[in-house]
């Protein structure tokens, strides 16, 4: 029912859409279409590049991806700018989807640091996959806010998807709770920020303004610990798939 009432709200006062565009809705062609453009994506250049990872063209798919995805980061804040306006705290990059954007952007570009992929491969496919699905998005294909949203997401997956296939990179169990780690660091440091600044990076400070399933982990602070626990559970879904891969190349039977 909650979240039921949230959704009824957000339509009622249609506030958070921009004056032109139209109202995003879950589901709709526009939003079936990226998702299966992105899946195709996931799957297509991991392939390609696992095939010739020291590829000329990989190095250069690998630029053009960073350039785009610290571009399209970039490109919002002056969007924001000259729409919106606001202090200086509105236009930190805090976000998880941002700092991920930033990290891998660095990461495709420059020198590769598996230190860092190791952390950002469970912050981006963690909290971003999700983001594809049931995106929190106020504008309609073809909008610029559309298209920013989902460069920003898909770009961040693929390119998470793309180092490991690239450097043949895994992660281990050391490795999600380096991530937990620094997933308590940025949330705290946004815990602080947002009630001293009054703005709410990590929604540490509000619940968000659309549907979510944070509407249903209670309210403040309690939606904050659950998300804690999903997030966790998140990270030790996206662990198996190595942990299985690790399970059986230390378990083949040896020839006889």
């Amino acid at each position: 029912m909650v979240g039921l009432t949230r959704v009824i709200h957000s339509i009622l006062n249609n506030n958070l859409t921009p004056a032109d565009a139209n109202p995003f809705i879950l589901f709709m062609p526009s939003h079936l279409v990226t998702v299966v453009v992105s899946v195709f994506l996931f799957i297509y250049f991991p392939y390609r590049i696992k095939l010739i990872p020291n590829a000329n063209w990989v190095s250069y798919f690998c630029k053009i991806l960073g350039i785009l995805l610290i571009g399209n980061e970039l490109g919002w804040v002056i969007y924001k700018f000259n729409t919106i306006g606001g202090g200086w705290a509105e236009y930190m990059p805090l976000e998880l989807c941002t700092i991920n954007a930033y990290l891998l952007g660095f990461l495709l570009i420059f020198r590769p640091a598996y230190a860092v992929f190791e952390v950002v491969y469970f912050f981006s496919l963690a909290g971003t996959v999700q983001g594809i699905i049931t995106p929190r998005l106020f504008a309609a294909y073809p909008h610029y806010l559309f298209w920013e949203y989902f460069i920003t997401h898909t770009g961040i997956v693929l390119g998470a998807l793309v180092l490991i296939f690239r450097y043949n990179w895994k992660v281990t169990w050391i490795s999600l709770w380096r991530a937990f780690f620094w997933l308590q660091v940025i949330a705290f440091f946004n815990l602080v920020f947002d009630f001293t600044f009054e703005v709410n990076y990590m929604f540490m400070r509000n619940l968000p303004k659309v549907p979510s399933v944070m509407d249903y982990f209670g309210q403040w602070p309690w939606y904050i610990f659950a998300s804690e626990a999903f997030g966790l559970a998140s990270f030790i879904f996206y662990l198996l798939p190595f942990l299985i891969i690790n399970y059986r190349n230390t378990h083949k039977e040896i020839p006889k």
